[in-house]
């Protein structure tokens, strides 16, 4: 079994700690608005639940797009990674840099390692496309079962109209 090792570039593990660091440090940042947002929402549902909702939406397709982004960009990058290792027949592909040490796998351990890549990016996009279309689904059924009720309360109106004109009741 061959051993051979792909030595860490520390360079690269710095600006990847660097990264994450900043990464956290924006989400911590971005997190007290959101919720601010979000408070806001509800105190808009106690005055106008339409358009409480119709704000819940936005932000549910402003976040889940933004998901998706982010998973697609993964799954394309994960694509050319896999391809990469199958067209070198090594793991990790030659001149690739690695945050840490990592064994060179070779021949069908490599042939495994990319078809995982390609599994899970394949995962990941059609993750990205249910999280693109599902608000836009959510938010149809509801306008429909919305419309549904209020159709229901009107015929019901409507069929208490009638029984009172023929009991002899007057209606307003």
């Amino acid at each position: 079994m061959n051993q051979d090792i792909v030595p860490a570039d520390k360079n690269l593990r710095k600006k990847f700690f660097i990264f994450l660091g900043l990464s956290v440090i924006a989400v911590l940042i971005i997190v007290p608005y959101f919720n601010g947002y979000l408070e806001e929402i509800k105190q808009a549902f106690k005055e106008n639940p339409e358009v409480a909702f119709k704000k819940s939406i936005f932000v549910l397709k402003v976040t889940l797009s933004f998901v998706s982004l982010l998973l697609v960009m993964t799954g394309i990058y994960l694509m050319f990674l896999a391809r990469r290792t199958l067209k070198s027949d090594q793991y990790p592909p030659p001149g690739m840099r690695v945050i840490r040490d990592t064994r060179l796998r070779t021949g069908t351990q490599a042939k495994v390692s990319a078809i995982s890549l390609i599994v899970i990016s394949c995962i990941l996009i059609v993750l990205a496309f249910f999280f693109l279309y599902w608000p836009y689904a959510f938010e149809k059924t509801v306008s429909k079962k919305k419309s549904s009720d209020t159709k229901r309360n009107i015929s019901e109106k409507e069929r208490m109209v009638i029984e009172l004109k023929e009991k002899g009741g007057e209606t307003k």
